[in-house]
């Protein structure tokens, strides 16, 4: 028989064993060809009207931060893989094959799995295409009719970027195998990615690992400070190595501290598990790093993308604060602007203010604008009573100031200062509201509102300007009032505009390449999850083969068979919730640092994220435990 008919019987015998890696990499195959279908076929091209350019720099980028998971995805899965079949191919040396050989039939049977995995998710990506592109619109609440269109590119591009890694996974099998020894191979399964270690040197190891993590806590909750960035990144290094210290030093640590309270040992028949799951941790320490670091990951992921749609919602709504807006350097008559705009558009409500343009080098602030003005307290009390905008501050004291600011998507740059210099005084700035008391106004200026005597004080040093502000009730027809407002628009003899139109509220799609942001935020939140899953799935598929001798040696021993399944099920259920736990409470530190920079409140969906997790490993949790009980206890049986 020629090693590729042998390989290829292998791959037929085995496929059900290969279950899980196949459906991991179709999948992860299905998200990427998908976001490739974006970019290159025409199915999209009606969002030319909404910044496709933006949409599409998006994509890519997704694309290539789901490219590099998918490398880390697939070099442990071929690991896991190649330490599971080492062990049946090297076997094969008594046969007469030399090791060569033997590395030719993995890199064949390994290359079967590649093809079949592609094809899959190349099949399932493009019969389901069109339903993940309208999945992604109704996410991003896009309303566009999406048709049907195929391109070969994406097949091309999702085909070689696939091979290229799955390649290379496969050529470092095929290295490892010619490099090792018969023993090797007949005990590859068995290889431990840690040896034991002395005690001191692992208290040492457990307490750094603590340290470590506490430290990445405490920068994530500083995060929102002047230095965010410097936090953040600090947070999102020493959590990583936190929960790889964690794993590898203080859980190990405290499990084998455990084993030697005989009192916990041998109370519910522990000691059938315990020893095993300390062996299991010390050794596997490393993925289950890996799938707390995902977990964290995909917490993240979906807090980014609940936190963009808020912030998305609110600039909307800022935005709509005011349709219309006038601003005049002399008075005008408010109700004879509305019964032009009357003509074509009911006014819902509408609001009058004055306020000053002060010159730019009366103010001394941590960044320079050009534009700055000042606003007295009862101007702003008095457009919230007109337009009903809340508005739940009292009377300021003379030093005291409140900043206008507008909603932004998000910030690393960390709050101002909470003084301003306004020429030789300081005022204290007790808040910054981003209610749009001036509508889009408070976007192209900082502007601050002061007590009414001390902006008298300040009036003659400024330009007085005039705004009178108009909410109609149907905003789809707003343009049909342009060309009355663009009449109201003067010049004077040297160009300067004495009255200015601004429109705004009109045209919200622009800005649509945000919510496909946070639609694509939402699928990778998926795949981390599944991915997450998978890991821990594979890793005890082939752990079930070494345990079947133990098992097998436990019931000659007269251990029944009800108490070696639930001594299977605890040491399962370690497996899949200690991740957890460790990723409930990292997390919770990680949606807060991005509540911060976002400045929105996420704990809702911090616990919503959470329990999503918790409901798919406890489904992947009840699957490993009936193919891990098929495997191990119902195959003794036979």
């Amino acid at each position: 028989m020629s090693l590729c008919r042998l390989a290829f019987s292998n791959f037929k015998r085995s496929v059900r064993e290969y279950a899980a890696l196949i459906i991991s990499l179709a999948f992860s195959v299905f998200i990427f060809f998908n976001f490739q279908n974006i970019l290159y076929s025409d199915s999209m091209d009606v969002l030319n009207s909404m910044k496709k350019d933006y949409i599409d720099m998006v994509v890519h980028a997704a694309s290539v931060v789901f490219g590099v998971f998918l490398f880390f995805f697939i070099w442990y899965a071929t690991n896991v893989f190649l330490n599971q079949r080492k062990k049946e191919i090297g076997i094969y040396t008594f046969m007469g094959l030399d090791n060569v050989r033997i590395g030719k039939m993995y890199a064949l049977e390994a290359l079967f799995i590649g093809i079949f995995s592609l094809l899959a998710g190349l099949l399932t990506g493009a019969v389901f295409s069109k339903l993940f592109q309208m999945l992604l619109m109704k996410l991003s609440e896009i309303s566009v009719d999406i048709r049907f269109s195929f391109s070969v590119k994406p097949i091309l591009i999702t085909s070689a970027v696939f091979f290229v890694i799955f390649g290379l996974m496969i050529l470092k099998g095929y290295v490892s195998i010619t490099r090792s020894s018969v023993l090797n191979m007949l005990s590859g399964a068995k290889q431990e990615e840690m040896k034991p270690e002395k005690g001191g040197l692992a208290a040492l190891k457990s307490v750094a690992g603590v340290a470590v993590l506490a430290a990445g806590y405490v920068c994530a909750i500083k995060t929102g400070d002047l230095d965010t960035l410097g936090y953040t990144l600090m947070a999102v290094i020493l959590v990583i190595v936190g929960v790889y210290l964690l794993f590898g030093g203080a859980i190990p640590f405290f499990i084998r501290r455990l084993t030697r309270n005989k009192h916990f040992l041998y109370h519910k028949q522990r000691s059938l598990w315990v020893n095993n799951l300390a062996f299991r941790i010390r050794r596997n320490y490393r993925t289950y790093a890996m799938v707390t670091i995902l977990m964290i990951c995909s917490v993240t992921v979906l807090g980014t993308a609940i936190a963009m749609k808020q912030r998305y919602d609110k600039m909307v709504h800022f935005q709509d604060t005011f349709t219309y807006q006038v601003v005049s350097s002399h008075e005008m008559d408010m109700e004879e602007i509305e019964a032009g705009i009357s003509q074509n558009n009911k006014v819902e409500y509408k609001a009058e203010a004055s306020y000053l343009i002060l010159d730019p080098s009366m103010f001394h602030t941590k960044y320079t604008n050009f534009t700055y003005g000042i606003i007295p307290f009862s101007q702003v009390k008095n457009i919230a009573e007109q337009a009903g905008l809340p508005f739940e501050y009292t009377e300021l004291k003379k030093d005291e100031a409140i900043k206008l600011s507008h909603i932004i998507l998000m910030s690393l740059a960390g709050q101002d200062a909470k003084d301003v210099q306004i020429g030789d005084s300081t005022y204290r700035v007790i808040a910054e509201e981003d209610t749009a008391f001036l509508g889009t106004m408070q976007e192209q200026m900082d502007i601050y509102v002061l007590n009414d005597e001390v902006y008298k004080e300040l009036e003659p040093m400024g330009t007085l300007l005039h705004m009178y502000n108009y909410k109609i009730e149907d905003t789809s027809n707003a343009d049909a009032s342009r060309p009355y407002l663009k009449s109201l628009a003067e010049t004077d003899e040297n160009g300067q505009m004495q009255v200015g139109v601004n429109f705004s509220g009109s045209e919200n799609n622009t800005e649509a390449w945000i919510r496909v942001m946070y639609s694509l935020c939402v699928f990778m939140f998926v795949t981390l999850i599944l991915a997450g899953g998978s890991i821990i799935f594979i890793k005890l598929n082939n752990d079930a083969y070494e345990d079947g001798e133990r098992y097998r040696v436990l019931r000659k021993l007269g251990i029944g068979e009800d108490t070696l399944y639930k001594s299977m099920k605890n040491e399962i259920r370690f497996t899949y919730y200690c991740p957890f736990v460790l990723m409930a409470v990292s997390s919770w530190f990680a949606i807060r640092a991005l509540g911060n920079v976002m400045k929105e409140d996420l704990l809702r969906v911090n616990l919503y994220s959470a329990a999503s997790i918790l409901v798919v490993f406890t489904l992947i949790y009840l699957v490993s435990v009936r193919v891990f009980r098929r495997k191990v206890l119902d195959k003794q049986e036979k």
